[in-house]
């Protein structure tokens, strides 16, 4: 089994001014590959917030040299396309992806994506929350909270320990031992994931395995 985990920063509220990016590969429950990179984003979407600084801790001087998203996205391409994506909040880090290929005018991936906000919500419910710092201090998951490439890696490991803790062979099976459909982005569009109100007792008996 392989799956990509990606998360995004962003230096206001325009997807569009996605500045860095982090990437865990993992196969076969292993993590084989862990990269950040800065992105410098269209200087239209105009300057970085305060509070996105205050964030993730990235300044426009620190990105006016790094590489524009497509540019980025050559060396991304292969692992994304054709996989299963991971991101903890999916719904913000596929809108940044799709929204950055579209100004590009690239094609969008053929891929399954899964949100492990949402994975996390049905496998461990007894969370205050289900932030992405919450869980990986419950699960011990080593985290440098909105620095790209740890933040990937967390959500790698999320699905990863949600995996052992149903008894699921792959992300597929997961998906249906809690309820939930699989997103999935293509040249046609995008699709939400989403878990079905029924999924509840199907994930007690899950967190009961």
């Amino acid at each position: 089994m392989r799956y990509v985990a990606m998360d995004f920063e962003t230096g206001n509220a325009s997807p569009l001014s996605a500045c860095s990016v982090g990437i865990s590969v993992f196969e076969d429950h292993a993590l084989v590959r862990n990269e950040v990179q800065l992105i410098r984003p269209p200087a239209e979407v105009g300057k970085f917030h305060w509070g996105n600084i205050r964030i993730h801790g990235i300044r426009e001087r620190m990105v006016a040299n790094s590489p524009a998203f497509d540019e980025v996205w050559r060396a991304l391409r292969d692992d994304v396309c054709g996989g299963v994506l991971v991101c903890h909040n999916a719904m913000f880090d596929t809108a940044v992806l799709c929204a950055c290929l579209n100004y590009y005018h690239l094609p969008l991936p053929d891929c399954a994506y899964v949100c492990t906000v949402k994975v996390s919500q049905r496998v461990w419910p007894e969370l205050i929350n289900h932030k992405l710092n919450t869980v990986s201090e419950a699960l011990g998951i080593p985290l440098n909270h909105h620095e790209a490439g740890s933040d990937a890696q967390a959500a790698g490991f999320i699905l990863q320990a949600a995996l052992q803790k149903t008894g699921s062979g792959d992300v597929c099976e997961l998906a249906e031992r809690i309820g939930m459909r699989l997103g999935r982005i293509s040249p046609a569009g995008k699709s939400p994931c989403s878990i079905a109100k029924e999924a509840c007792g199907k994930t007690a008996r899950a967190n009961r395995n």
